[in-house]
């Protein structure tokens, strides 16, 4: 029961950020309540198995935040080239993604690759696991407090069996909706090198080093962080139209180096950096559903305050698991403390 209570958990917090939280179920307008819950139910099924597979392939390596992101891009790749291709369709969903910054020789907008790929990197996969994660943070065999580089895997074999075979269904739907009924095939060569692309991702991910568990720090200089950068970077793509389109790749990838370059250098907590993230695409959510009407506004309010109960549980638990501490700490001679360092 645990074990269901945790993939179940990530999978739904990682649909719901994905395609819910930013308010991307209003783009066309106010959703009927059953198209949203067919929605959700197939998106918890292709993200929210992605993102339990993404993590045990990561945790079942001994890996840690290096390849999860990696292993999430290639993700992003998957699904934006070879499921639904709208790195390649001119008009996908209507809304002529690709016109700015069109690169012909590849056939992608450059904005857009970067902007979408970047999403499923932090909000569909690496948010998710971060406060997932959170909400149970003891180690699943010993029930002893880890850092979250050291969590043991969640599922046995038949587990990843299952989370594979929705996650196939899921992509084999949105495939079908998305391509074949929208009378769009990306060319020959564009999926194969998608696919080769996702899956150099893959061995690169598997070819990090292990990493070593660090101190658990403060979380809250690191939600203002991500969310002043990931804000940004939203804000960006939400004023494409008095910015250039190569001026706003440069944009978007000076903020996302600034934002990696930060995490690494002040060595910030990963949980906070996705409640940060989080808390942007609420806010953003909501201004999407304000367009809409007070019914949308109610709703998207709904599923914001959802996604904050789970990261004050998050934070709760974990300020009450035992502190992470690194070799040669002063405060490894206190016994409230748990050392892992040799759990790495």
């Amino acid at each position: 029961m645990s074990t269901m209570i945790r993939t179940a958990s990530l999978a739904l917090l990682s649909a719901i950020t994905a395609e819910f939280l930013l308010g991307d179920q209003w783009l066309g307008g106010a959703a009927g309540a059953g198209q949203q819950v067919a929605q959700l139910v197939l998106f918890t099924a292709f993200y929210g198995s992605a993102a339990v597979l993404i993590r045990e392939i990561a945790r079942r390596s001994g890996r840690g935040w290096p390849s999860i992101l990696m292993l999430a891009l290639a993700f992003g790749v998957i699904e934006e080239g070879l499921v639904d291709q709208s790195l390649f369709n001119p008009d996908f969903a209507g809304r002529r993604l690709l016109d700015s910054g069109f690169v012909p020789a590849l056939g992608i907008g450059g904005p857009w690759t970067v902007f979408v790929l970047t999403l499923h990197v932090v909000w569909s996969m690496g948010a998710p696991i971060a406060i997932a994660e959170a909400l149970f943070p003891r180690h699943t065999a010993s029930r002893a407090a880890v850092a979250p580089q050291v969590q043991a895997p969640w599922l046995r074999t038949g587990g990843i069996i299952t989370a594979g075979i929705l996650c196939a269904l899921g992509a084999a739907a949105i495939w079908f909706v998305t391509t074949i009924a929208a009378g769009f095939q990306a060319a020959p060569a564009q999926l194969v090198v998608s696919l080769v692309i996702a899956v150099a991702l893959v061995v690169a991910a598997l070819r990090l080093p292990r990493r070593r568990p660090r101190a658990t720090r403060p979380a809250w200089p690191a939600v203002l962080a991500g969310l002043a950068v990931s804000s940004a970077f939203l804000l960006v793509d939400h004023n494409a139209e008095g910015i250039g389109p190569w001026a706003m790749t440069a944009i978007l990838l000076a903020l996302l180096a600034a934002g990696a370059t930060s995490a690494a250098i002040l060595r910030l907590d990963v949980l906070g950096l996705a409640i940060g993230a989080v808390l942007s695409y609420g806010w953003v959510g909501l201004v999407s559903a304000s367009a809409v009407g007070w019914g949308a506004v109610l709703e998207q309010s709904l599923i914001v305050l959802a996604v904050l109960a789970a990261v004050v549980v998050a934070l709760v638990r974990r300020s009450r698991t035992p502190a992470i501490v690194e070799p040669g700490d002063s405060s490894l001679g206190d016994p409230s403390v748990v050392d892992v360092s040799r759990s790495a």
